[in-house]
């Protein structure tokens, strides 16, 4: 039982460290790539913002010893992806990063957390729970929304 509640913290905490890392990227993109640098100034704010909802995840989670389940989820998966963020950062700052590659980059990252469904692995019928977690599920559509807008507003042809 301690396993699974060590688990699902271990999960929640990473899940909140991407989330930190995707925001000094972001913020760092949009020091880059001042053209854009409301939207990426926005989206970063929402990153941090769902670092603190990672947090209050994890807290509502433990709490009270509502009961919840870990389903299948690697966390070798979500390492790799932190270090893919960390690998974007180290390109941008050698200036290796173009504002086309910010734009795809960001969105492959965003459908990555989607589509990887880190946050539903974790599952609990705690209404705090499930609604924290319906928040961060609809932040993350609403952020892959808006880069595909921005895509394909600013890149038609790709």
């Amino acid at each position: 039982m301690d396993d699974m509640y060590l688990k699902a913290g271990q999960i929640l905490d990473l899940l909140g460290e991407i989330e930190l890392i995707m925001a000094e990227l972001y913020r760092r993109f949009s020091h880059s790539f001042v053209q854009d640098r409301v939207l990426w100034a926005d989206l970063s704010g929402d990153k941090k913002g769902n670092a603190g909802l990672a947090t209050e995840l994890k807290n509502a989670l433990l709490k009270n010893g509502s009961p919840f389940e870990v389903g299948k989820i690697n966390l070798l998966v979500i390492g790799t992806l932190r270090q893919g963020v960390e690998s974007q950062l180290e390109r941008l700052q050698r200036g290796e990063l173009g504002r086309q590659n910010a734009f795809f980059i960001a969105r492959d990252f965003e459908k990555t957390l989607i589509e990887q469904r880190f946050y539903e692995s974790i599952r609990s019928e705690n209404p705090e729970y499930r609604a924290i977690q319906e928040k961060i599920r609809n932040e993350k559509n609403l952020h892959l929304e808006k880069l595909e807008n921005y895509i394909k507003t600013l890149f038609p042809l790709t």
